[in-house]
């Protein structure tokens, strides 16, 4: 009994990816993804820790070529001999027709989950910036005590709080908006999860463009009414009392504040630092 190995999937360090799937290979950089089918190929060939796919051309025209760099110089070579095993499946026919006018593009959006992750990660990257420079600067002052108080509290306690503060905002205006201008269905509980360790009900439903979506909620019910965009389908929340709305309403202007009050007291114990009204401290 034989083993044949897998053909290695090929990833330079910019994230662009090339890898066999079938009759063709696909070729994924960060905004596209390229299909290739083999038919479309004269040759490839490794060159170190690169490989070039060269396609085919008719006769006085130069061939249309695509290389990826910095990847596992090993895993090039068993990807050519891979590809160039399959190659030989092709006729020399081929080389009369035009490679570049048999490859697909496929333009790569992030979804909007991505862009969000993506949002917060610049955010958290700026803030600790912000207090990590702040602190330091206040401790080549020569107030490192106060320095460490502003490390430890502005990042959580400050910047800790508005963020859930804004997430509560995003959340409060979500339940004004949805249920007036959205699209509302009712959702059947399909069953549990756990989020964060929470217990919460699993909820599910269809959207207008048929595709299924599920919600959570610490809710009971057998069923629950959900809103959402009706251009972002994405985008739903499930709909609560007055009661719990005004509540979390409070709770994020309670956090906004806190977390403000927090910030200014950090920039202010800064200031004063800078101004020499801690000596000694």
């Amino acid at each position: 009994m034989s083993i044949v190995s897998p053909i290695p999937v090929l990833r330079s360090s910019g994230g662009t990816l090339l890898q066999f799937d079938d009759d063709a290979l696909v070729l994924r950089r960060a905004t596209e993804e390229l299909r290739i089918p083999l038919r479309a190929i004269r040759r490839i060939r490794s060159e170190g820790r690169a490989v070039t796919v060269e396609l085919t051309a008719p006769a006085g025209t130069a061939p249309a070529v695509h290389r990826v760099d910095d990847v596992s110089e090993a895993a090039v070579a068993l990807f050519v001999d891979a590809v160039n095993a399959a190659l030989t499946m092709c006729t020399e026919e081929a080389d009369a027709v035009d490679g570049s006018t048999l490859v697909t593009a496929r333009a790569l959006t992030k979804s909007a989950e991505e862009r969000r992750k993506r949002r917060r990660k610049i955010w958290a990257f700026a803030v600790g910036l912000f207090h990590f420079a702040l602190s330091l600067a206040v401790g080549i002052h020569g107030e490192w005590s106060l320095a460490l108080v502003i490390l430890l509290v502005g990042p959580s306690f400050g910047a800790g709080s508005i963020a859930f503060g804004a997430m509560g905002a995003d959340s409060v205006y979500r339940q004004w908006y949805l249920p007036r201008n959205g699209i509302t269905v009712k959702a059947e509980r399909v069953g549990n999860a756990r989020v964060l360790g929470g217990r919460f009900g699993t909820y599910a439903y269809t959207d207008l463009h048929g595709v299924s979506r599920s919600v959570y909620t610490r809710s009971g019910a057998p069923t629950v009414q959900v809103a959402y965009h009706q251009d972002k389908p994405h985008v739903a929340i499930v709909c609560e009392a007055r009661s719990s709305t005004a509540g979390d309403a409070a709770l994020t202007v309670a956090l906004l504040l806190f977390g403000l009050g927090v910030e200014g007291g950090v920039i202010t114990v800064a200031i004063g630092a800078f101004l020499g009204m801690f000596p000694g401290y």
